[in-house]
């Protein structure tokens, strides 16, 4: 049988920045499967945390394609997280970043917070289709 899971708030705090939503998820647990975590946490996300939560996390997350920002906030590892989804992005030639630096830009001007997508698996080009599109 399989131990049970207590995530911690700071482990949590890894997967997302939102410090209401880590600290329910945490004070939830321990979980019995990694399937009932992450229904309390999709659930947590959903209909427990506010506005306030989602823009704090938002203002966490790193850029797409911004490989500095990224050396910045995690030193040369990217962090463990980041590095795996933005993995494409860090063999993308330079004009494709700058392109990508340029619609975050545009996107941030337009809504107000940066563009975010699940970046594992896609390559910086479709990223970068991805936030034109949108």
């Amino acid at each position: 049988m399989a131990s049970a899971l207590a995530p911690t708030q700071p482990s949590l705090l890894e997967c997302c920045a939102c410090r209401t939503w880590a600290a329910a998820v945490a004070a939830g647990g321990p979980y019995s499967t990694i399937d009932a975590l992450i229904s309390v946490a999709r659930a947590v996300w959903w209909h427990q945390t506010p506005v306030t939560g989602w823009l704090e996390a938002f203002a966490a997350h790193p850029k797409i394609g911004d490989l500095e920002g990224l050396r910045k906030k995690y030193g040369g590892t990217f962090g463990d997280l980041s590095r795996g989804e933005q993995a494409a992005a860090a063999g993308a030639p330079e004009v494709v970043l700058q392109e990508l630096a340029d619609w975050n830009a545009r996107y941030k001007a337009k809504f107000g917070h940066i563009f975010i997508v699940c970046a594992s698996g896609k390559s910086a080009a479709e990223m970068l289709g991805i936030i034109k599109r949108r």
